[in-house]
């Protein structure tokens, strides 16, 4: 496989740095939302109910920070999602809809998660161009000595 002295460029959409705490905090705030503990006799559907959508929102937003991390293409996504269920779930315990309503503090801070994640998706792509010239990767590869 050789690239016979063409310069290949490509453009890749990375993750800017500052991605990677707002995610990681988005993840953290689930956690620390969900009730770990439940009164005997208390049904399973309810603990379902309460569980499983933080579940997703930090198992979500931990996929896609290690996939930014990594530089892999598919953190824009994955970011469109958590923000999604971020949202999901902000509305859905604030109100009550599934029939389980957090306390004041939760809702503030699953709100003002959902809302700090929205300024990620607008300005945190960085679009950088990189050529290929050989067909052996060099990141890895020494100096050359000729020009000291």
């Amino acid at each position: 496989m050789s690239n016979n002295g063409l310069n290949k460029s490509t453009k890749a959409t990375l993750a800017r740095p500052w991605i990677l705490p707002f995610v990681i905090v988005t993840g953290l705030a689930a956690a620390w939302a969900a009730p770990w503990t439940f009164a005997d006799g208390t049904p399973v559907s309810f603990i379902f109910k309460t569980l499983v959508p933080l579940l997703i929102q930090a198992v979500i937003s931990s996929v896609c920070a290690i996939l930014a991390f990594l530089g892999k293409p598919s953190w824009l996504p994955l970011l469109i999602a958590t923000i999604t269920v971020s949202f999901i779930n902000a509305i859905s315990f604030g109100f009550g809809i599934f029939d389980v309503k957090f306390g004041t503090a939760q809702i503030i801070v699953l709100t003002l998660v959902a809302i700090a994640l929205v300024p990620t998706v607008i300005w945190g792509r960085n679009v950088v161009d990189y050529a290929v010239n050989t067909d052996m990767p060099t990141f890895n590869a020494d100096p050359g000595h000729d020009n000291w």
